[in-house]
């Protein structure tokens, strides 16, 4: 019943947006005496239409845009030979008739953000959650645990100042960070950390430092037959306290499973908005072993370290270290380590369905006194789904697979698995059950059958279970109308900027198209930020009114940007230009800007499954 709620929302929000922004080109048009024909909130087949004086208004089955028509913006259109036509204003009525509507997105988008101070606002907390190995952030000293509160002396109120300032920058701006670290008198430490480099590898869709966001202890995916699915934890719960201790961040609450003495485990929960406790005992529980696991892959780039330099890309899986096909993380060090300092190491990679042959320089440099080439290393778990390693006398080395075979279906169900969790949950819930499993060993498919055997586990932690859902904390609320206007125009105007800095990044090629959302993502954003109070939510269209604004202003035909570039040429020239070459142009702008569309839209799709 809350997202059908929230879904409504959305729908007005969006509809508020778009009907103020074509509202604002009919006043400007009205009040230079222009002739408008219709004016429609929405695409498609008209719901409800009427006629009022000269204008037809009507609301379209598609509330994804608008229009409005005023007549005659060519001598030799529809109208043209009106005394009202809009090609006989002049060159700045027409200016402002066409930018009207953007105009009218940033007022709304000022009033937004001001309503949302008033009533209250939730962000994501600018604690660090995730400090990523070898990145920047880690080699200058920032922690998981740290508050980060100014970034370059201005400050920080959540972590979407820490995105907007770090990724709209081009990769290699330096940052002073100034962090509040826990201390164990309760007082925090502040520490600033001078210096740190952005970078961008080949495959990140913007500037990174290495730092995420807290996320909180709320379960949002488990893999079937874990042994906390055994305990009886489910997806939604969330972890309130773990033995008495309480929890309010995910890796705070990883960090005390790591800590928590063998036996017993007391998990306070809430599940479906209700308290509840578990007590776990670890020596019933059992965690499936299939004798393999996925190849390793590259986690993390140190940007000034030889892989990087030799061009390994974040994700590449290693087939080969030095000859040796499908080696272990723990290979994979030693080889480096063997080879010593100022040697080359050959590295054989599969970079989705390439794969490549890299010499890398190992070297001992920063911190440590061992050599190394500047990689942290991760299982590559997404598809293709490749087997690494395959320890001997495992059950799926009885089974007949091998390193370097690929998983093509797997169970009765020849369930088709996109990411290794899609093969752990098939096993985890087979129990003792012999698991059929279809494998393709070069250009040859092999059914084989592997029998999962069960281990008893020593502690208890989450083997199998991911969380999802930001850290949020209220900032503070105005209740003064004059300095919520203030946090209103300045919050326009930083997003103002930040979206126009993206802008400048894609076409300098700083970003990727990766970092755009669109409609889809929109709706699947908005229902989470919707469940966060209605200021966060009345925040989050703000933020929308001014994407909206600065899209249309681009000057790309058929966007207003576009239309007030061709008020300015014809100035320049003097006359209008030529309809047939207008026409033309304004074909290949709905083209292109249909073409950018419908690739965010497919990127959206991807992203989110």
């Amino acid at each position: 019943m809350s997202n059908i709620l929230y879904a409504f929302e959305i729908a007005v929000a969006l509809g508020l947006i778009i009907f103020v922004h074509e509202l604002g080109h009919f006043l400007a048009a009205k009040a230079f005496g222009v002739w408008v024909r219709r004016f429609a909130i929405g695409f498609g087949p008209a719901l409800v239409k009427w006629t009022r004086g000269e204008t037809e208004y009507s609301l379209r089955a598609i509330p994804l845009g608008g229009f409005v028509e005023p007549m005659g913006d060519h001598p030799d259109s529809e109208g043209g030979d009106s005394p009202r036509a809009l090609w006989r204003r002049p060159a700045w009525q027409r200016a402002v008739v066409f930018a009207a509507g953007v105009v009218m997105n940033g007022a709304l988008a000022i009033i937004f953000f001001t309503v949302a101070s008033l009533i209250g606002v939730s962000a994501p907390s600018s604690i660090v959650g995730d400090v990523l190995p070898l990145m920047p952030a880690q080699k200058a000293g920032i922690k998981a645990g740290d508050r980060i509160v100014a970034i370059n002396g201005e400050p920080v109120q959540s972590f979407e100042d820490v995105w907007t300032t770090i990724k709209t920058q081009d990769a290699g701006t330096i940052f002073d960070v100034v962090v509040e670290r826990p201390t164990e008198s309760g007082e925090p430490d502040h520490l600033t950390f001078t210096g740190i480099k952005s970078w961008r590898g080949p495959n990140d869709d913007a500037p990174v430092i290495g730092i995420g966001p807290a996320l909180e202890p709320v379960v949002c995916a488990m893999v079937p037959g874990v042994p906390e699915a055994q305990a009886g934890l489910k997806v939604g719960d969330r972890i309130l306290k773990v033995n008495d201790k309480a929890i309010r961040r995910w890796r705070e609450m990883e960090k005390v499973f790591d800590e928590a003495p063998d036996g017993p485990v007391t998990l306070a929960i809430q599940r479906d908005g209700k308290p509840q406790q578990l007590t776990v005992d670890p020596a019933k529980l059992t965690l499936a072993d299939i004798g393999m696991a996925p190849p390793i892959a590259v986690r993390t780039l140190d940007p000034d370290g030889p892989a990087a330099k030799a061009g390994i890309w974040k994700e590449d899986r290693i087939v080969k270290a030095e000859g040796v096909a499908w080696p272990t993380a723990k290979k994979i060090a030693e080889t480096i380590k063997a080879a010593g300092d100022g040697a080359t190491v050959r590295l054989t990679i599969r970079r989705k369905d390439e794969v490549k042959e890299i010499a890398t320089g190992v070297a001992v440099y920063g911190d440590v006194d061992y050599a190394r080439i500047g990689i942290s290393m991760m299982p590559g778990a997404t598809a293709p789904i490749q087997v690494g390693e395959v320890r001997p006398d495992g059950p799926a080395a009885k089974a007949g697979i091998r390193p370097g075979d690929r998983i093509l279906t797997v169970g009765e169900d020849e369930v088709a698995p996109g990411t290794w969790d899609d093969v752990y949950a098939v096993f985890g819930q087979a129990g003792e059950r012999p698991v059929p499993v279809l494998v393709k060993r070069g250009d040859v498919e092999l059914r084989t059958t592997l029998t999962p055997a069960f281990e008893p586990i020593e502690t208890f932690k989450l083997f199998g279970s991911k969380p999802g859902l930001l850290l949020y904390e209220p900032l503070p609320r105005l209740y003064n109308p004059i300095k919520a206007a203030g946090r209103g125009f300045t919050r326009t105007w930083r997003w103002l900027g930040n979206v126009y800095a993206n802008i400048r990044q894609l076409l300098k090629r700083q970003v990727g198209t990766e970092s755009l959302g669109g409609p889809v993502l929109i709706v699947y954003a908005s229902l989470g930020i919707a469940a966060r109070g209605i200021g966060t939510f009345i925040d989050f269209w703000g933020i929308l009114s001014v994407c909206v604004a600065v899209f249309n202003f681009l000057p790309v035909p058929p966007l207003d940007g576009g239309h007030v570039l061709f008020v300015i040429l014809e100035k320049i020239k003097g006359s209008p230009v030529g309809l047939k070459v207008r026409t033309w142009v304004w074909g290949a702008g709905w083209a292109a800007v249909g073409s950018l569309i419908i690739l965010i839209m497919w990127q959206d799709i991807a992203r989110l499954l």
